[in-house]
């Protein structure tokens, strides 16, 4: 869930081409026959990282009671595809959310970031389509995949699949393969009973490919600005929450956006880095800066100097969540989630049944 890629448009023309030239069909896949889930009046979710988990565990406690879903953020692929399940996973087991006339499912989430040789490894592959693209080539390797996939969540407390494979979209055929892998997917999960969920990056092109119905689909509504740009600027503004709304619009229901909590520094000739709330608010105090609130995305930014050394940051309060949540109400959610529980100052003003 980190980098915000660029593609261009015409991803279905683009398909259409590579078609005639190797002389395949690529049309869209058939919507499924598995019956769609029912779909939730409202569905609050949160991730819990594996690399942050005691700080986000302890968030997950103080709202238990305002969300339907907790999302454990540590599958991974080892280099043959094999899934792997990193960090604290069995303390994540062993928690119990409860919410009043209504049960708390976990999550475990599965990202195509690939650890070559373990777990252990330093030189790890982020949202790796390569290896991706020859588990999704053929239909027995979907298959194999997907049976793989739900067999990784035995014994692991978590009743639910959550699939974040990014990137996939750079590519027509990958795109394609996908698609049709979540079309096969759904089934299989439909067979055990599993609820599945498939997180989306804001440039999939939902105006283009036919998704099929079954999954609940999370659209991000963040990193328009980041670690993967120069410029600073708030992981959302009010305009880009609209377009994802969209595109939300367009996926079969239950469909649901995810805000991102925390924000962004960036320094000169250094790499930009992700802050939390708590880290951006000790920054701040750090250097005697005083936040102000942009109206454009009711993100809160400061910028300090000393010396030849300067800094700006960007990040998310409350307030800003409050702000973006409105806007999803306002055009009709499924659902609303998290990224991420953790170093948060003040969770539960973002949620109003816990307001004093």
């Amino acid at each position: 869930m980190d980098k915000m890629m660029k593609i261009g448009g015409g991803i279905l023309a683009g398909l259409l081409l590579g078609a005639a030239a190797v002389g395949i069909s690529l049309l869209p896949p058939r919507i499924t026959s598995a019956r769609p889930r029912p779909q939730p009046v409202f569905d609050g979710g949160a991730w819990v990282a594996s690399w942050d988990y005691r700080d986000g565990i302890r968030e997950a406690r103080k709202v238990q009671s305002q969300l339907n879903s907790v999302s454990y953020f540590g599958g991974v692929l080892d280099g043959q595809g094999r899934i792997l399940v990193t960090g604290p996973w069995r303390d994540f087991r062993r928690e119990k959310f409860t919410r009043f006339r209504a049960p708390v499912r976990k999550f475990l989430t599965v990202t195509n970031d690939v650890y070559p040789y373990g777990v252990k490894v330093k030189d790890k592959k982020p949202k790796d389509t390569e290896l991706l693209g020859g588990l999704l080539a053929t239909g027995e390797s979907r298959k194999a995949h997907g049976e793989a996939l739900l067999q990784a969540l035995q014994g692991t407390g978590c009743s639910g699949l959550e699939i974040d494979y990014e990137q996939v979209w750079k590519d027509p055929f990958t795109a394609y393969r996908y698609v049709k892998f979540l079309q096969e997917l759904n089934q299989l999960a439909e067979e055990k009973k599993v609820p599945l969920r498939v997180i989306l990056e804001p440039e999939v092109p939902a105006n283009s490919l036919i998704f099929p119905e079954g999954p609940e689909y999370v659209i991000m509504a963040y990193n328009l600005y980041g670690t993967h740009s120069s410029t600073p600027g708030p992981k959302a503004d009010l305009a880009f929450v609209d377009r994802m709304l969209e595109k939300v619009e367009k996926m079969p229901r239950p469909h649901s956006i995810a805000f991102a909590t925390g924000g962004c520094v960036w320094e000169p000739g250094k790499q930009p880095r992700f802050v939390t709330e708590r880290e951006a608010r000790a920054l701040a105090e750090k250097t005697g800066s005083r936040p102000e609130r942009d109206e454009k995305s009711q993100a809160l930014h400061f910028s300090a100097k000393k010396g030849t050394e300067s800094l700006e940051c960007w990040y998310a309060d409350a307030a800003t969540l409050k702000a973006w949540k409105h806007r999803a109400l306002e055009k009709g959610v499924d659902g609303i989630s998290l990224w991420r529980l953790g170093g948060n100052e003040k969770i539960r003003e973002y949620y109003p049944g816990l307001e004093e």
